[in-house]
């Protein structure tokens, strides 16, 4: 590994761009398109942008009006409570969709805070019988052979972005009709994504593939064609695998035995160091508190974010700049590329103030240092028994009341 380099990131948003570029010229993929620039300010134009009774009646649709408010949360530009806050008093109760799928975010980071490690491996064993193959270059390079799978993963790669219906289609089609292992496409797609939050992401695809839900999910061409406006369909010569009632897409699917066992995944440990004997205090900046506004960064002490390539060496090149814009706005931190561990110890620090996260690699990584964990705000501030944050509806039958109540 290269010494760590402390950066100066440009204020010039193209220069920003080329940069990155410099800094990490292993990243794959496009730059960043201008439509989704990172940062705390583009965060709340989107949010002020939001039309609410619009997103509730065609959300669904490709071509809805949905937020694209997801990358901005997962990088802590705008916290959960203050959306949902914003959201709520501009709009009511008229807002209750986009609400809820707020609140499904909040379900799945609890699920995360709650379990750990094991979201990456099965929640549960699976309610039909699933493929373990590994995902194909097909997949990985959109070249199925099928149009409207292929635009998905163009998007993914091209943008970062993908619509939360394609989402959920793309992962259906994988897990169930190619029987490719979920825990390698989750992992895949997570890291093509510029909103990839581990927990939304891994969880959704159990949900999918029915390691954590009640039944698989699977969808046929007249679902597809709806919510696409065929625009798909209308020109495609493809041999359609979804093409058929849904009884028949069961018998066809499924045809294998349920496993009676969940599966688990062995975890690539970040690598371990000698506790740190510094007695400096710094307060370190990562990839969920990426706002000028977080309360964490008043505290007194020097801030400091890493790029360390133990948490994102496999991201994407637009992922990176995204982050990168971030920080620009976040004049008070110092960021660096390089090991973590060494960053500290150059700066001769032993105590850390960070923002309390889930993420078992970034608690690993800190684990030299005596760390203070500071408390993120829950969307809504009760306990969750184990039981209820089994099933989001458990969940919201306690939180829908709280959150809702006006």
């Amino acid at each position: 590994m290269k010494p760590a380099q402390r950066l100066a990131i440009p204020n010039d948003r193209m220069e920003r761009l080329h940069y990155a570029r410099r800094v990490f010229p292993q990243a794959e993929g496009d730059d960043l398109v201008n439509g989704w620039a990172g940062g705390r300010s583009k965060s709340l134009t989107k949010l002020n942008n939001v039309d609410a009774v619009a997103y509730g009646r065609n959300r669904n649709f490709l071509n809805g009006s949905v937020t694209h408010l997801s990358p901005y949360l997962r990088h802590g530009c705008l916290t959960l409570n203050e959306t949902f806050a914003t959201i709520k008093s501009k709009f009511g109760l008229t807002a209750e969709n986009i609400l809820m799928q707020l609140a499904w975010r909040d379900y799945w980071r609890q699920v995360w805070m709650a379990r750990g490690k094991a979201i990456y491996s099965e929640m549960e064993p699976p309610k039909v019988g699933l493929g373990y193959a590994p995902l194909t270059d097909a997949v990985r390079q959109a070249k199925t052979g099928l149009p409207c799978m292929d635009a998905f993963i163009d998007d993914l790669l091209t943008t970062g972005y993908v619509h939360n219906h394609a989402r959920m289609w793309l992962a259906s089609y994988i897990v169930h009709h190619l029987k490719i292992d979920w825990r390698e496409a989750a992992d895949w797609f997570e890291a093509h994504l510029l909103d990839g939050d581990i927990a939304s992401n891994h969880l959704s695809w159990q949900w999918v593939a029915s390691t954590f839900s009640s039944k698989p999910y699977y969808f046929n061409k007249e679902n597809l064609a709806r919510y696409t406006g065929e625009k798909y369909c209308a020109g495609c010569t493809a041999h359609c695998p979804f093409d058929a009632s849904y009884e028949t897409l069961q018998a066809r699917l499924f045809t294998q035995p349920a496993s009676a066992d969940a599966k688990r995944y062995p975890l690539q440990p970040v690598s371990m160091k000698a506790a740190s004997m510094h007695k400096a205090v710094a307060v370190y900046v990562h990839d969920e508190m990426l706002s000028p506004n977080n309360s964490v960064l008043n505290q007194p002490f020097p801030k400091i974010f890493v790029f360390d390539p133990q948490l994102y060496g496999s991201w994407p090149l637009k992922r990176l700049q995204f982050v990168m814009d971030c920080l620009s706005e976040m004049m008070n931190v110092e960021v660096w590329v390089g090991d973590t561990y060494e960053v500290l110890l150059q700066r001769n620090v032993g105590e850390l103030i960070t923002q309390a996260t889930p993420n078992p690699k970034i608690k690993e990584m800190l684990s030299p240092f005596l760390t203070k964990w500071q408390p993120v705000d829950k969307l809504v501030d009760v306990e969750m028994s184990d039981k209820r944050l089994q099933r989001f509806s458990r969940y919201w039958d306690k939180a829908g009341p709280l959150l809702l109540n006006t």
